[in-house]
């Protein structure tokens, strides 16, 4: 099933934070940025996608369901799963993506 999952205490994580967090977890990660109204159409992956949120929000959704993502929430997409995305609100979406 997936879930988000809130990685982090701090209501305002820094990029060093949950990347060590990540990295803990055994995942490199590059930080990547989109303006707000950003939109991917549904698409999937042959890997799999972990997706942390450092500064805005996203929604994004599966088959399974719809989330709307916030600093410090974590999403893991297993490879071949169908998604989109959206970059909501009126702050730019800073996100840390990682892929095994």
């Amino acid at each position: 099933m997936i879930d988000i999952v809130h990685i982090t205490k701090s209501k305002k994580p820094t990029v060093d934070e949950l990347k060590s967090i990540l990295k803990r977890a055994g995942l490199e990660s590059d930080l990547y940025s989109d303006r707000p109204g950003t939109k991917y159409g549904r698409h999937k992956h042959d890997f799999d996608d972990f997706i942390v949120i450092v500064q805005g929000q996203m929604k994004i959704g599966t088959d399974q369901g719809e989330w709307l993502m916030k600093p410090g929430d974590r999403l893991d997409l297993p490879k071949n799963t169908v998604h989109w995305a959206e970059m909501v609100g009126k702050e730019e979406v800073q996100y840390l993506s990682a892929a095994k």
